[in-house]
C-alpha cells in the first residue's frame, strides 16, 4: 500500500500492518536524513571526520573538573 502521504501518530491506521510498515519506513527513512544532516553539520563545523570520529577531545572549561560551575545535579 505504497502512499504518498506523510504518516502521522494520529494519522496512521495501526491495525493495518500494511499503513504500518509504511509508517515505520517513513520514521526511519526522515531518521536517516537528520543523522545525514546532522553529521554533514558536524563536519563542517570541524568537531567530526567524515568516519564519524569526534575530532575535539578536550572539554569546554564548564565542564573540566575543578570548574566552579554548578549544573544542580
Amino acid at each position: 500500500m505504497p502512499t504518498a502521504k506523510q504518516l502521522t501518530l494520529e494519522t496512521v491506521d495501526f491495525s493495518n500492518s500494511e499503513e504500518l510498515d509504511v509508517f515505520l519506513e517513513q520514521i526511519m527513512s526522515n531518521g536517516i536524513l537528520r543523522v545525514r544532516e546532522e553529521s554533514a553539520r558536524l563536519e563542517a563545523l570541524g568537531l567530526m571526520d567524515s568516519d564519524g570520529n569526534l575530532l575535539a577531545a578536550e572539554l569546554p572549561s564548564d565542564m573540566r573538573e575543578g570548574s566552579e560551575r554548578d549544573f544542580g545535579g
